[in-house]
């Protein structure tokens, strides 16, 4: 993993905006969110405007040679915003960490790392999908790493299609119920793992550098969480702000099919070069 010394940080031009979603799970199950996606990113997509899609933009990947209408709608979307002048990233999620650089060509979106970092006016901005800091959950950081590698992913895509499905699917379930089984605290976040990232120590063990902000999303849990000791945290509420050293921002996931009673239906974070934020909820 390379550290920050090692690379050129991504930087907001200084006429323009950044903007960062997550957690969408898109399926042919989900076709408000899809249409509700696709609204978003036509109506932000500018000259200058970076675009960060932060994982698990669907809910399951089965390998670049699958291809449904969600798949072409996504793709659609995303060369309409490149056309318009934006630049498109994506980062890998635990949902759809199988996305290849055949559909990122297909699509026009450049896959990023995790993590990766944004220069903003002198503060380093670590961006994760953010299911590393979940360090709790034994089960699935086992599965995770055995999982990234090269030599598991190509066996996998390896199979036929239609086994991939089936296994895909099998795995979901056993997911599902492996939450069910699972105290709520082991799905969030870990914080000694996330003060360690705030020093530049990865939950892996590699140094990354030390940074400002870390933003991510993942536990479909939307806050706003304030410097260390601060206890200056808000929860699932629209919000504008400045960006402060130590600050954890939380981005919310996205279903416009099955809204959940006193839960966001999703939304999304805006960034600019100097430092302003704006984080918006969709309730």
């Amino acid at each position: 993993m390379r550290g920050l010394s090692t690379k050129i940080l991504i930087e907001i031009p200084h006429n323009g905006t950044a903007f960062f979603a997550s957690d969408l799970h898109l399926s042919e199950a989900t076709p408000r969110t899809l249409e509700a996606f696709e609204g978003w990113l036509a109506s932000v997509a500018q000259e200058n405007t970076l675009i960060f899609l932060l994982g698990d933009l669907f809910e399951v990947w089965y390998g670049d040679d699958h291809s449904d209408t969600t798949t072409k709608r996504f793709a659609h979307a995303t060369q309409s915003a490149v056309s318009c002048g934006a630049k498109v990233y994506f980062m890998h999620g635990n949902r759809d960490f199988l996305l290849g650089d055949e559909f990122a060509e297909n699509a026009e979106i450049e896959l990023l790392p995790d993590p990766e970092f944004l220069m903003v006016e002198g503060t380093v901005v670590l961006l994760s999908h953010g299911d590393q800091f979940c360090t709790d959950d034994k089960a699935y950081q086992k599965f995770r790493l055995e999982s990234r590698t090269e030599t598991w992913q190509n066996n996998f895509l390896a199979l036929p299609l239609q086994q991939r499905i089936a296994i895909a699917t099998a795995m979901r379930q056993e997911s599902a119920m492996h939450k069910s089984k699972s105290e709520l605290s082991i799905m969030d976040v870990n914080a000694q793992t996330i003060a360690q990232t705030f020093k530049g120590r990865w939950p892996d063990g590699h140094f990354i550098g030390k940074n400002g902000v870390i933003l991510h999303g993942h536990t479909h849990r939307p806050a706003v969480h304030g410097p260390a000791n601060s206890n200056l945290t808000t929860s699932a509420q629209s919000q504008e702000d400045e960006l402060l050293d130590g600050q954890r921002i939380v981005l919310p996931d996205w279903d416009f099919d099955h809204p959940r009673p006193n839960q966001p239906k999703g939304g999304f974070l805006t960034l600019s070069p100097n430092r302003q934020f704006k984080l918006t909820i969709f309730n």
